[in-house]
């Protein structure tokens, strides 16, 4: 095990990449699907958020974890990456409870 840190970080790049390309790659096809002519709603732009996020979790899983960005760096990483996580587990409630126009 190496103590230097950039021989470190291209180990945890080099053991994530595979998995981080494949979920990148599968985002980016989805949204080449996505239909941007319809009008989108404070929902459907709340689940295209989550949806991007579950594709890119993995690569702020690595970004947090890599010793050649500076450590408050990646604790930001960490608070987004939580922050965002706590946001997908409430989303299927924040969907089923909105009602377009109920509040006027």
């Amino acid at each position: 095990m190496t103590t230097n840190p950039k021989e470190l970080s291209e180990t945890i790049i080099r053991a994530n990449k595979r998995a981080i390309d494949r979920s990148v790659r599968t985002m980016q096809t989805d949204m080449e699907h996505e239909n941007t002519l319809v009008a989108e709603t404070p929902v459907s732009k709340l689940q295209k958020v989550l949806k991007i996020y579950r594709s890119i979790k993995p690569l702020l899983a690595v970004l947090s974890t890599i010793p050649l960005i500076p450590s408050n760096w990646r604790a930001a990483v960490v608070i987004f990456n939580q922050a965002l996580e706590a946001l997908s587990g409430a989303g299927a409630d924040i969907t089923a409870q909105f009602k377009a126009g109920k509040d006027l």
